[in-house]
């Protein structure tokens, strides 16, 4: 192979040439590779209505409720003589968040008034659905999260979350 004049051009080389040629093509699989690892996120590919319902499947998890927004919420431990949770009440959780890989971003004990964006939607939405005592998981798409922006190093944007939480409180 030789350079001229600001163009690639070959020798009459037969060598050269199918030196190039398996350059280019393991190139080209390298490239193609790369890609398709990009679209496949926490081990599950596809859209994420998809990679939630493959993790779903993957745990033979049995949703309780999917709502509109794509949310599923899974009841878990019922306390059925529980407070109903109403908006602007300050509601007292303990939660376990997650990615589809089940790595966790995050735990603990939290307070807020529900309903009124003090977190995000899916947090809101699903924590609205439970009463005080009980226990339950809710899994929402990244639309309901931290959307393509993420949140710091620990939430890839476009990433949907699972958060395991238990009603402490609502007053």
């Amino acid at each position: 192979m030789m350079f001229n004049a600001g163009r690639l051009s070959f020798d009459n080389n037969p060598n050269t040439k199918l030196n190039f040629m398996r350059k280019f093509n393991l190139f080209f699989v390298i490239i193609i590779s790369i890609m398709m690892a990009a679209c496949e996120k926490d081990g599950f590919s596809g859209t994420e209505d998809e990679q939630i319902e493959s993790y779903i499947k993957s745990k033979s998890l049995v949703i309780t409720e999917k709502t509109s927004s794509g949310l599923r919420f899974i009841l878990t431990s019922p306390n059925a003589a529980g407070a109903v949770l109403k908006k602007g009440q300050n509601v007292n959780v303990n939660y376990s968040g997650r990615l589809l890989s089940d790595k966790k971003f995050d735990s603990g004990n939290f307070g807020f008034t529900l309903g009124v964006g003090q977190v995000v939607g899916g947090f809101d939405e699903g924590i609205a659905k439970m009463k005080v005592g009980e226990k339950g998981t809710i899994i929402f798409p990244s639309s309901l999260g931290y959307g393509s922006q993420g949140a710091g190093s620990d939430i890839p944007g476009n990433s949907p979350l699972i958060f395991d939480i238990e009603i402490v409180s609502a007053r």
